[in-house]
This record gives C-alpha cells, sequence and structure tokens, in this order.
C-alpha cells in the first residue's frame, strides 16, 4: 500500500458530540486552539479555560470537515458540551486484505501522554495529498505533513504492533496483491519500500536489509534496515515521522513494515515483520 494517511484516533480529544442551544460549534468540529493557545488533550482545554475572563468572549479555531476558522464562543456553553478526544498524525498504510477489508498501518501502538502513555482506543483514517516533509538530519528525526482527503476506513483495535481496522471507501483494483513472507524467507540484501511521493504515487524506493533477528517472540525491531535510494535520501533525509507502517517488499513479497528510526543516523531504522503485524491483535 505504502499510502500516507491521516489517522483521527478518538481517546479525550475535543471533537464535539453534542450541540448547545445557540452556541456556534457544531457536531463533529475539532478544537484546535483556544485565544491562540494549542489543544493537544482534554486536560489543555480544560486548564486554558479555567484562567479565561467569564464575561468575554472566547475565539475558538476549529476544524469543520475541510475548512479551518475561528469562532467566538461563550465560555459558559463551552463548559456544558461534551466532547471527545480526536488526536491526529499522520503514518502509513501497511496493508489491506482484500479478502475481508481489514487494514494494518503504522506497525507500532499510538499512545498518547510522556510519563504514563495511554492507548488511544478508536478512531478513522483518510487518504492524503499535498505532502510536504521536513528532512531528518543527524540528531533530528522530520516529519511528514499533508492535507487530509477523503475519509478510507475506521479502526477500533490498536496492537503492539499498529492498528487495525475496516476500509470502506478505497477501490483496490487499482493496488497489486503481494503475497506474504514468512519470517524464515526474509533475507540481508536488497529490498524495497512503497512510499506516497509528493506526486501522491505510491512509488518503490530501494533500501537494503543489513541485519535480521530470526524471532519465535513477536517484537517490533526484527528487521534492520538502510535506505539507500538517493531520491528518496534527497527528499527526507531518510527515514521521517509519518513513514511509521510503510511497508517492506523483497522478492515480490511483503515481508514487513518500519517501525523505528535511528535518531543518529536517519537513514538506518527497523521494522517489524509482517507476521507479526498480521497475528497480534493485542
Amino acid at each position: 500500500m505504502g499510502n500516507i494517511l491521516q489517522i483521527d484516533a478518538e481517546l479525550k480529544n475535543l471533537i464535539v458530540r453534542n450541540e448547545v442551544d445557540d452556541c456556534p460549534l457544531k457536531i463533529g468540529d475539532s478544537i484546535l486552539k483556544i485565544e491562540n493557545k494549542k489543544i493537544n488533550t482534554f486536560e489543555d482545554f480544560n486548564y486554558i479555560l479555567s484562567t479565561l475572563d467569564k464575561s468575554k468572549d472566547i475565539l475558538v479555531l476549529i476544524r469543520r470537515e475541510n475548512s479551518i476558522f475561528c469562532l467566538k464562543c461563550d465560555r459558559d456553553d463551552l463548559e456544558k458540551i461534551n466532547f471527545n478526544n480526536l488526536i491526529s498524525g499522520f503514518a502509513t498504510l501497511t496493508y489491506i486484505n482484500p479478502d475481508t477489508n481489514e487494514f494494518g498501518a503504522v506497525a507500532h501502538s499510538i499512545n498518547i501522554g510522556n510519563s504514563k502513555k495511554i492507548p488511544i482506543k478508536r478512531g478513522c483514517i483518510s487518504c492524503t495529498n499535498n505532502l510536504s516533509i521536513k528532512k531528518s538530519r543527524k540528531g533530528s528525526v522530520g516529519c511528514i505533513n499533508a492535507t487530509k482527503n477523503n475519509a478510507i476506513g475506521e479502526f477500533n483495535n490498536n496492537t503492539t504492533f499498529g492498528i487495525k481496522g475496516e476500509i470502506n471507501n478505497i477501490n483496490l483494483s487499482n493496488y497489486k496483491k503481494y503475497k506474504v513472507a514468512s519470517i524464515n524467507e526474509v533475507k540481508l540484501g536488497k529490498a524495497q519500500i512503497i512510499l506516497q511521493n509528493k506526486n501522491n504515487v505510491c512509488k518503490k524506493y530501494d533500501i537494503e536489509i543489513i541485519n535480521i533477528e530470526h524471532q519465535k517472540k513477536a517484537d517490533s525491531k526484527g528487521i534492520k534496515i538502510k535506505i539507500t535510494d538517493p531520491l528518496l535520501l534527497k527528499e527526507t533525509g531518510g527515514i521521517v515521522q509519518g513513514m511509521s507502517g510503510t511497508p517492506i517488499i523483497q522478492d515480490n513479497k511483503i515481508v514487513g513494515a518500519v517501525s523505528h528510526a535511528l535518531e543518529n543516523n536517519p537513514s538506518i531504522g527497523y521494522g517489524v515483520y509482517i507476521k507479526w503485524m498480521l497475528e497480534y491483535n493485542k
């Protein structure tokens, strides 16, 4: 697959669920900022709201469908609205099972928080376009940004090796089918990753598998890879945030997915075996 996705993951984030009479916010609005202060968690929302003057209108930056704009809201109304958290980010679609429409993406679990990481529960995925890339450099892993397009599926399983769900709005006839490799079939040497480029086309890029662990116990660092494709290195500097889940292909089979980058050398990273992505549901 290799499509860059926007992942909207529900936990506590600020998606309006219930309307309040006369409030300009609508069901499905996503709150991005309050008084120009970023909202990343429900705790952010509560803290910022508690510091504001009740007698003044509050400027709220929201996303509504494909538009972003500012609204004036009343604090009392905001406090009465029932919210659910939306944590948004970018990652890569690894596979879709054409027989079941089940998909897998990201290649690692999605959590929020620092000292105590909290796994997200469920959410949806969308196609993207208009990619922009902040390149990785030694000591600094870059990232992919993009514009959200049409929603193509929902997930309700956040496993150790990525999110799983069902695709409901994508034409699978546009994609090539690959056989699934066993762990024993993976070997050192040339391979490719499939990744969406700036022209919104999924393209193969050359890599080298430089180390393999013949794992009997599931782990996210079974395959060590090195990006060798000059074009990809020029555009990304190596592995960047958003490439997690990028499928790894060898001998015309899918063998795994990119899971981690090395910060001190972003041209090198790790992949998880596709076996673990397919088999693990927790």
